[in-house]
């Protein structure tokens, strides 16, 4: 399997420019210029690889005029930029954190992004802190369209030198920001009074005033696995409902869910188990699964997910469809089984079902992608939607209204925002 988690360095015309904007005015976009996405995004130049502290991992958003946002990681900085066009062109970046930092920006644990309806933009990443495998929590906002951010705050307020990172963050539809995260301060108790503990532990922390201020960390659940991204989404009840790769005794890495109100208790009791694989294994596979909430009529409570295992179960890359109401997996299929298959995502949209992944054939990675009109009962044959030769990022699908894209970013050929909705017969 190619390299999944090489830097993606930015050209010298990116790194000019918002090298420029943070001398003449940290935080403000630069006066409705604009760069090609080739100029702001490009392929890396293999020969300066690896580099450290590079932008590697952009995570993409649409807002409800249908422009496209982006924000990525370079020297210690978040940057933030838009595209009016899908991606042929963006506007000079916003610098988020005018003090560097160690950002975290692999593909697991890339910075994440939400928009608001009034202008407002909320990120959230992992920064490196001293200390083996730590990290914590940053949050930033904007209330101006993206031209200017609150300075970063720290989310986790457990500030001991250990981990706190791969982030999530969702927003209800009263406004509520969630940021979910793994964290080890249960297993450094445990450490200290000399008892076991598996994993690490997800906590959260909850914003309703647009992320002026959280409430005090909350955990939700004891013994997740350490190193696999959590997937969120919103309900049709306004409850948040996370998703993540839990460790079952005795070091069993399948699945749990549940779902979490903002006052913060879960909804049935302890979370629920998800898939049951049968993965042994003494580790954690850096392969974190995918959520998305049914959007048809009549399937509320429903819950479509993708997930990675090598148990004795199943094998390769899963799509299952899980019943919240009933706490149950009620569909199950293989997407992919090939080794070299890897970071299934699935999205549901009005009537639709799309799920995405990467797989390496010995020579070159290609970008498949399938939907179903049938809440996943059967899937329309996979197709290829892209490919390159070299390394590339995780991809994530996300949509604008009922068109739907991946968003890509590959060594070779840079950033591409590539419409899946129309190559469907």
């Amino acid at each position: 399997m190619r390299n999944l988690r090489i830097p993606f360095l930015f050209s010298a015309i990116a790194l000019v420019l918002v090298n420029s904007l943070m001398a003449a005015a940290a935080g403000q976009h630069g006066g409705g210029h604009s760069s090609p996405a080739a100029s702001l995004l490009p392929a890396c130049q293999g020969a300066a690889l690896p580099a450290p502290d590079c932008g590697r991992t952009p995570a993409a958003a649409f807002d409800g005029q249908g422009r496209l946002w982006l924000v990525f990681s370079q020297n210690g900085h978040l940057y933030l930029t838009y595209s009016a066009d899908r991606g042929a062109s963006f506007a000079a970046p916003t610098v988020v954190n005018r003090v560097p930092e160690k950002i975290s920006d692999d593909g697991e644990n890339r910075p994440k992004l939400l928009l608001g309806d009034a202008g407002q933009v909320f990120l959230s990443w992992t920064v490196k802190t001293p200390g083996k495998y730590a990290g914590a929590v940053r949050f930033a906002r904007s209330l101006d369209g993206g031209r200017h951010f609150d300075d970063p705050v720290t989310v986790n307020d457990d500030h001991a030198p250990i981990s706190h990172r791969f982030d999530a963050m969702a927003r209800d539809r009263r406004g509520r920001l969630y940021i979910l995260w793994l964290d080890k301060r249960d297993l450094a108790a445990a450490k200290r009074n000399g008892s076991d503990y598996a994993g690490a532990a997800v906590y959260y922390a909850v914003s309703d005033d647009d992320g002026a201020s959280f409430t005090a960390n909350r955990k939700l659940v004891d013994h997740s696995c350490e190193c696999c991204r959590i997937a969120v989404d919103i309900d049709d009840d306004d409850r948040l409902v996370a998703l993540w790769r839990h460790v079952y005794p005795v070091n069993l890495r399948d699945h749990a869910i549940a779902r979490v109100r903002a006052d913060s208790t879960t909804l049935s009791g302890e979370p629920v188990r998800a898939t049951d694989d049968g993965w042994i294994v003494d580790g954690c596979p850096h392969h974190g699964p995918d959520l998305s909430l049914s959007k048809a009529d009549g399937q509320a409570g429903k819950a479509h997910i993708t997930w990675f295992t090598r148990g004795t179960k199943h094998r390769g890359l899963m799509y299952g469809r899980f019943d919240l109401d009933q706490g149950q997996l009620e569909l199950q299929q293989s997407i992919d089984e090939a080794p070299a298959a890897s970071r299934p995502q699935v999205l549901a949209t009005n009537g639709r079902v799309w799920r995405a992944w990467k797989a390496f054939d010995g020579s070159s990675t290609r970008l498949m992608a399938a939907d179903s009109t049938d809440e996943g009962e059967t899937w329309s044959a996979a197709r290829v939607i892209a490919q390159t030769a070299a390394a590339s990022d995780h991809p994530d699908l996300i949509a604008w209204h009922d068109e739907v894209f991946l968003s890509w970013h590959t060594q070779a050929e840079g950033y591409r925002l590539l419409p899946i909705t129309e190559a469907t017969p």
